[in-house]
């Protein structure tokens, strides 16, 4: 996903959360804009912040939510981008490091009768 079409998004939350002032501008004018600014309280936030976890499938970290991450659509989208970033990456090395386990193991299975103990005694 894009990051013009993550702010898109998000601009329509916030819309689904009752904020349809958000009609009059594009997500593109507001992108840059302070939310605070634009008149979202904590309460938007929050039904922001919880539309973010079901649309993204993303769990708010304590240090995730701070004013820094939350200033503005294009702040939130960039996070949200990292965040699937990391995700991928950890799931690509986990899979990376099964890969690895069972090429190691099927490697080992096929040695010759009477090698196991030796194998074993040189890792110890």
């Amino acid at each position: 996903m894009k990051k013009k079409e993550v702010i898109r998004r998000l601009w329509e939350l916030l819309i689904e959360a009752g904020y349809e002032r958000f009609l009059n501008c594009s997500p593109e004018e507001l992108k840059d804009e302070l939310l605070v600014d634009l008149g979202l309280d904590s309460m938007g936030l929050l039904h922001l912040m919880v539309g973010i976890e079901t649309e993204f499938g993303i769990e708010w970290r304590a240090s995730d939510v701070n004013a820094t991450t939350l200033s503005t659509l294009d702040t939130i989208a960039s996070f949200l981008l990292m965040e699937t970033h990391n995700e991928i990456v950890q799931t690509y090395a986990l899979a990376q490091h099964a890969v690895a386990g069972k090429a190691y193991f099927q490697v080992h299975r096929q040695l010759a009768p009477g090698r196991e103990p030796l194998l074993a005694a040189r890792s110890r």
